[in-house]
């Protein structure tokens, strides 16, 4: 019995040293070939007023990145792990705010669900243009030196 628990006990730390020495198994949750990422933080404004609650897409060959504005309009981009950033290199951008107006549709397996009821209406807060990366005309390129504080001024 005290034989196996020394190899047991051994075992693990054997197990966690060669963990922590294989890059990216210390519990970064970034995946195996994440590509290298920057710290990125976005500013949007409309109309001269920060943006608040809108969503910020990088779109890039094959990791885009994400952000959701504060009050102060600001989003901190994630492609793997909250806070990372984003890829290095250029990306396509779109941004998105809307809200729903009306009832909340319930859910098909509910008693409550109306097949006939109406669906929410969703009212875009910002140009429908930025949700689109055909159409937002936005890019940003992520740079591995130095800050990258990106701003979107947006207009109708």
């Amino acid at each position: 019995m005290w034989t196996w628990r020394i190899s047991a006990v051994s075992i693990a730390v054997l197990g966690l040293a060669a963990c922590i020495a294989v890059a990216g198994c210390e519990g970064s949750g970034r995946p195996p070939g994440a590509k290298p990422t920057k710290p990125v933080t976005v500013t949007v404004t409309y109309k001269g007023a920060p943006v608040e609650g809108a969503t910020v897409s990088f779109i890039h060959e094959s990791d885009p990145a994400y952000g959701r504005t504060d009050a102060q309009g600001v989003a901190k981009m994630k492609t793997y792990v909250e806070g990372d950033g984003a890829v290095i290199g250029t990306h396509k951008v779109t941004i998105n705010k809307a809200e729903t107006a009306g009832a909340p549709t319930a859910d098909v397996s509910t008693e409550a669900y109306d097949p006939n009821a109406p669906a929410p209406e969703v009212k875009n807060m910002i140009p429908v243009k930025y949700s689109s990366p055909a159409t937002s005309g936005l890019t940003a390129d992520v740079k591995d030196s130095g800050p990258n504080e990106i701003k979107f001024e947006l207009t109708d």
